[in-house]
């Protein structure tokens, strides 16, 4: 599991750094990073908040069609 204030922080890094860029295309794709690493934090605590219980696994792990 990764630390989503790690990856915010990160998010937050490509943000500073896409202020300072001219290129727009990089600005752009910049932003959309920060935005991917955002999204990931939030799963990432999503997660960590709402742990698979062991009988969902073993319901999921369990069932083959035959």
């Amino acid at each position: 599991m990764i630390d989503p204030k790690a990856l915010l922080e990160r998010a937050a890094q490509l943000a500073d750094q896409a202020k300072g860029e001219e290129d727009t295309g990089i600005r752009e794709r910049l932003l959309r990073m920060a935005e991917h690493y955002r999204d990931l934090a939030a799963h990432e605590a999503w997660a960590h908040e709402n742990p698979p219980s062991v009988g969902a696994l073993t319901s999921a792990l369990g069932t083959r069609a035959h």
